[in-house]
């Protein structure tokens, strides 16, 4: 596998100003405080200097994945592989690369017309992350120190079989598992990255009107999923999923929906 992590999200949003307080003061995010010449907002949660970009639009939408490739080398054997392959790579300038906090990136569609950014080198914050409700940590990283991302993205792709092949034969993530719905008859397909989370980026053969089924991130224990479950009740943001545990990845969650139409798993 040459993905390393799920390293952000690039998020559109019609009203930033509420997306970002549902995130600091609900998800318990800390905001980064990064200054942008476009205005967008960022929301941290460890020494990344952000996981979630929020940039003010016309539409609610994710506007793009990024996936963290593990150094310069395998990042360029995978450009090769998509450019070898007829995918369209669009390589960001110094100054996009800098607002990002990352070496060098790519821009690539998906099949299913998701927007991916294969980038390397990301530069750490190593200030004191500061959660405004008290969270202690989320869970970024393995026993060992490996970085394991935010967490997880659940992105529609109705050409599933494609975008599956993209993924796994050129971008170099790897299946873990797939999960059969009745209702409507539909599959995700859950694929891990070089990390020990049990999926980074999982695949519904759906279309979805956000372009982002579901977003993921994880606190340590029990009690902090309970008070981040009482924060979204107080602010009134619809909770479409009550206290629960996956089979694949042992996750005890909830699921609310943010600003926009966003919904996150806590």
């Amino acid at each position: 596998m040459t993905v390393a992590a799920i390293g952000y999200l690039r998020i559109e949003s019609r009203d930033s100003p509420a997306l970002m307080e549902f995130g600091t003061g609900v998800l318990g995010l800390m905001d980064a405080a990064l200054d942008d010449s476009r205005g967008a907002r960022f929301l941290r949660m460890d020494q990344h200097p952000f996981r979630f970009m929020l940039e003010t639009g016309e539409r609610d939408r994710l506007l793009a994945v990024g996936l963290e490739a593990r150094n310069a080398g395998t990042w360029q054997a995978s450009c090769d592989r998509l450019a070898a392959a007829g995918h369209v790579l669009t390589e960001g300038t110094a100054a996009e690369a800098a607002r990002r906090c990352v070496s060098r990136f790519v821009s690539v569609l998906d099949p299913s017309g998701n927007t991916v950014e294969l980038y390397h080198g990301r530069k750490l914050d190593y200030r004191p992350f500061n959660s405004p409700v008290g969270v202690p940590r989320f869970v970024t990283r393995g026993s060992a120190g490996a970085d394991m991302g935010f967490g997880h993205a659940v992105i529609p792709a109705p050409a599933i079989e494609q975008t599956t092949a993209f993924y796994t034969d050129l971008i170099g993530l790897a299946v873990c598992d797939t999960l059969l719905l009745r209702t409507p008859p539909s599959q995700v397909v859950f694929m891990h990255a070089d990390n020990p989370r049990q999926h980074s980026l999982a695949l519904y053969d759906q279309a979805h009107p956000v372009g982002v089924v579901h977003v993921m991130v994880e606190v340590e224990t029990l009690d902090q999923v309970g008070l981040a479950l009482d924060r979204a009740r107080r602010a009134g943001h619809p909770v479409i999923a009550s206290l629960g545990r996956h089979v694949n990845d042992n996750m005890c969650s909830f699921y609310v929906l943010g600003p926009g139409g966003i919904a996150f798993e806590y």
